[in-house]
């Protein structure tokens, strides 16, 4: 097997910052508003984030376990069937099955799935139509890469933005219709998360896959930020922790070392963008140091708008996503 296609090499742990302005980074399924807890703190599904990167790879040509069909929903038999039947692939069973979806698709070897098929109607070769219904082994799968709940990192004060549509709302009116929906006038949010090589090599997770993986993130809440809600969004520090291969540990929620302090004053519910406050990683930056003889290594990413109270080590390698 070559470097390439070899499992993760350690345990990887990860923090990811990004920002939104004027908008609802992630809006709850009764009236679309920005989910809150009942302390006031704002949070981010990871479904949102995974989303960000899903989306991400696919535009960049990846094939996706979690997607439509030419724009259409589907449930996962029909996508599998989809796929199979568009690369010329022959129905699998048990773990030949799963082998093929894992081969296919990156978004299963980074989150694993729940192989839930029904039964689904396919054509063979000769055009004869039979129904079948795909016995995976295992049914389920879990992912090398967990990831905690986002937590917007501050005080944020929730909005209501009016607009206006430019379709009326008959066919006799000719002015638009107004339309509201809720936002966050500005909110840091934190993710963190860690991908176990003991369960890559079940999911076939590689470095190479962990590595696109850090590129969705940082490239997806940009890119895939295209509806009025969700505009706005800019990635502003990634850190990505690499365990030497031997090291069964974790911090397990970097976001936590995460620190802001006010920059010019202002309460945090009043800041509206980045100059308002100081991202403070000291403690985050002794905490690692003090693990050195665990870690193979740090690498990291950061925007310029963002203001550090600490510069990285020296010894950290820059991912250069921005280069």
């Amino acid at each position: 097997m070559n470097e390439e296609k070899r499992t993760l090499s350690g345990r990887r742990e990860f923090l990811f910052l990004y920002d939104i302005k004027m908008g609802n980074p992630n809006g709850d399924p009764d009236e679309n508003r920005p989910r809150v807890l009942p302390d006031g703190t704002y949070y981010v599904t990871d479904v949102r984030l995974k989303r960000f990167v899903r989306d991400y790879l696919k535009n960049q040509g990846k094939d996706i376990l979690v997607d439509n069909i030419e724009g259409r929903t589907t449930n996962l038999t029909h996508r599998v069937v989809h796929y199979l039947a568009t690369n010329n692939k022959p129905k699998a069973e048990g773990g030949e099955l799963v082998t093929i979806l894992l081969e296919a698709f990156i978004d299963a070897r980074l989150f694993g799935s729940s192989f839930a098929f029904k039964a689904e109607k396919v054509k063979d070769q000769s055009g004869k139509e039979s129904t079948w219904e795909p016995k995976p082994e295992p049914k389920t799968l879990t992912g090398a890469v967990q990831i905690n709940m986002g937590e917007v990192l501050h005080h944020a004060e929730e909005i209501e933005i009016h607009g206006t549509s430019i379709f009326g709302s008959d066919v006799d009116k000719t002015q638009g219709t107004f339309t509201t929906y809720f936002g966050l006038r500005y909110a840091l949010i934190g993710f963190s998360g860690v991908a176990n090589e003991h369960s890559a090599k079940l999911s076939r997770l590689t470095d190479s896959d962990y590595d696109e993986f850090l590129k969705a993130m940082w490239n997806g809440v940009r890119s895939s930020a295209n509806t009025r809600t969700k505009r706005g969004q800019i990635p502003h520090v990634l850190i990505d922790v690499q365990y030497n291969p031997d090291q069964e540990f974790q911090f397990g929620r970097l976001h936590d070392y995460v620190e802001l302090t006010p920059a010019n004053g202002k309460e945090p519910k009043a800041w509206a963008s980045p100059e308002d406050y100081l991202v403070n990683l000291g403690k985050l930056i002794n905490r690692l140091a003090a693990q050195s003889s665990r870690i193979h290594q740090v690498r990291y990413c950061q925007s310029p708008d963002i203001k550090l109270t600490h510069t990285f080590p020296d010894t950290w390698v820059n991912l250069g996503f921005d280069s």
